[in-house]
């Protein structure tokens, strides 16, 4: 799971701004979002441009970063912040794999250019670099044996460290990296409000969501995962002239589901496919995971969330009638303002109980004194 996560620079965030799941109280109920010892389920809200959605950019980059396979942009136009006066952003990830702490920590000067690179195992330095002076501490990488093939006086260092070790090294004692290589492949982030294509994560979608539901055969469910959502609609694939499948609203004549869906329907397609393969997901960032919908389809699309035992999960949203103790708990309400992240329990001096109504003291101002 991911533990904490503290980016510097990076487009809107001048300042160091740290999103921490460490910091969980001893509420007895909703302990469904607690997992080891973290926060596995969280809403955040905040202002419009505070910065929700440019946390969910940051978050994924590091599958950018290490995946070696990974689509990258390039260029640093939007990359860095506007005051930035080093040249370059920083990325601190602290993950919890195999009850191991595992922090790493890189710099960017552009979205692929490196700046720095540094890797810990439960607080122990296993490797760091300097890009820019070619100097490091390698040392603690020599000793194990399943590195010592690999030369790293010529190592091409215009990649990651770690990137190079998982391409070339067939990982025993340092099974741990494999690990955390595969949760990194697990992180993924979804903005249904855009399009219904809008997903950047695991290879769970294949030229686009509707063609992947065609292509898996999941048309009968997809309508049943609709209808369960309220919308009395049936659904049909038919080939047009060209050989091309496509889906259609069935109706005595087919409407191409496509062009004519709604935004509250687009919005459901694309959590549908999501919820569908959250078994390949180990953490998932949804901005404005609700956008379109009504409340009680929000509702319902929340505790689908909830009952995701193996995926972290943190959600945005600007709706406050979800801020309520009986879908989840005041440590796992986040509000994001303009210089950190905090949780509705850690934004006030009252001590917040169950019978509170968070959604009425978040609307009074008792979380921005």
């Amino acid at each position: 799971m991911l533990k904490k996560f503290t980016v510097t620079s990076y487009r809107v965030f001048d300042e160091p701004i740290t999103l921490d799941f460490s910091k969980v109280r001893d509420y007895k109920f909703n302990e469904e979002c607690i997992n080891d010892g973290l926060i596995s389920k969280a809403i955040m809200y905040g202002k419009n441009a505070v910065g929700k959605t440019n946390l969910g950019n940051a978050l994924i980059d590091i599958r950018y970063t290490v995946l070696a396979n990974e689509k990258r942009q390039s260029g640093s136009v939007g990359f860095l912040n506007a005051n930035n006066k080093n040249g370059f952003a920083r990325f601190e990830y602290t993950f919890l794999i195999n009850n191991k702490e595992i922090t790493y920590i890189y710099e960017k000067k552009s979205v692929v250019e490196l700046r720095y690179e540094s890797l810990s195992i439960d607080n122990n330095l296993l490797y760091d670099f300097n890009f820019e002076s070619q100097n490091g501490n390698l040392d603690n990488l020599k000793k194990y044996k399943e590195l010592q093939h690999l030369n790293f006086d010529e190592w091409d260092n215009q990649i990651p460290l770690l990137r190079y070790i998982l391409a070339n090294s067939k990982l025993h004692e340092l099974m741990i990296l494999k690990d955390l290589n595969n949760y990194i492949r697990g992180i993924a982030v979804l903005r249904p409000s855009d399009n219904i294509v809008k997903f950047r994560g695991p290879e769970i979608i294949d030229k686009g969501i509707v063609h992947t539901i065609i292509n898996k055969d999941l048309v009968e469910d997809f309508e049943r995962f609709l209808n369960e959502c309220g919308l009395n609609i049936k659904l049909k694939v038919d080939i047009t002239p060209d050989g091309e499948k496509k889906l259609y609203f069935d109706y005595s004549r087919p409407i191409e589901f496509v062009k004519n869906a709604s935004s509250g329907t687009k919005a459901l397609t694309s959590m549908y496919l999501i919820v569908k393969n959250l078994n390949k997901i180990k953490f998932l960032f949804i901005d404005e995971f609700d956008a379109n919908f009504h409340y009680e389809l929000s509702v319902g699309m929340l505790q689908a969330l909830k009952r995701q035992k193996d995926c972290q999960i943190l959600v945005t949203t600007h709706n406050t009638d979800l801020m309520n103790n009986k879908f989840m708990r005041p440590d796992c309400y986040l509000l994001m303002l303009n210089d950190k992240i905090t949780s509705v329990a850690d934004a006030t001096l009252r001590e917040l109980r169950q019978g509170h109504n968070l959604e009425k003291l978040y609307q009074s101002g008792e979380f921005s004194k």
